[in-house]
């Protein structure tokens, strides 16, 4: 029979040091990942007020195109009144249009669908949709008005609506 050349209780201290370690390194793991949770839900609440534009539809009506709006504010304050300059870019991308859209006030929490003719012709001669500016922000009981950074974009059309 072998004898070993470590003792019985520095055994055991050694074993206690390792499984401490592997705690340890497991428990920071957890609160690594218990603070990426935290900061990934922070960030979620600050994009979550937003004032979000979609992009809703696009038809063809009159010999006109007319795109539907879903406009969102999850802003903690009312918009008096949001205003955007959209350039429309043809399938090469080509600029062949230009409007200037009035959403008009959108209350807290509120959402809202609008329309607008926004070139002569068929929809599909239109490949996206540029936000070129915000002519009109005006949020309430705030000195922040530029509305830019605030807003959230996509589209369900075929139409890309792009910043």
């Amino acid at each position: 029979m072998k004898r070993s050349l470590v003792s019985a209780p520095v055994r055991a201290v050694a074993l206690a040091l390792m499984l401490s370690s592997q705690f340890a390194a497991a428990a920071n793991a957890q609160s690594a990942s218990q603070a990426a949770s935290q900061a990934a839900s922070q960030t979620a609440s600050k994009t979550s007020e937003a004032i979000s534009v979609q992009l809703n539809d696009a038809e063809t009506v009159d010999g006109s195109c007319r795109l539907t709006f879903v406009i969102r504010n999850t802003l903690p304050t009312p918009v008096n009144a949001l205003g955007l300059d959209l350039v429309m870019f043809d399938t090469s991308d080509g600029v062949s249009g230009y409007a200037a859209i009035d959403f008009g006030d959108l209350p807290a929490g509120k959402t809202r669908v609008r329309q607008y003719d926004v070139a002569k012709g068929d929809c599909t001669g239109i490949s996206r949709v540029l936000v070129n500016e915000v002519r009109a922000c005006d949020l309430q009981d705030t000195a922040q008005q530029d509305c830019l950074p605030l807003l959230r974009i996509d589209s369900r059309s075929e139409i890309d609506l792009i910043l």
